[in-house]
């Protein structure tokens, strides 16, 4: 339980990061085709998603894999 809640506070810490950083300038509405505004990479089938090491795609990855 105390891991839990160690690993959802991290999460909130870099979700919060984040949407500092970019204060929601530029992010694209959901089932937009657009760029990710942390490594500017392009929605499929444009683009091939997220690059690596984009920390956006992270987070995005641990919400997922939490809600599961």
């Amino acid at each position: 339980m105390e891991d839990e809640i160690s690993r959802l506070r991290h999460e909130i810490v870099e979700l919060r990061r984040l949407l500092n950083k970019h204060q929601w300038s530029g992010l694209t509405p959901v089932g937009a085709t657009g760029a990710c505004p942390e490594c500017a990479g392009s929605a499929p089938p444009e683009g091939r998603g997220h690059r690596p090491g984009c920390a956006l795609a992270a987070a995005l990855a641990a919400s997922a894999a939490g809600a599961k």
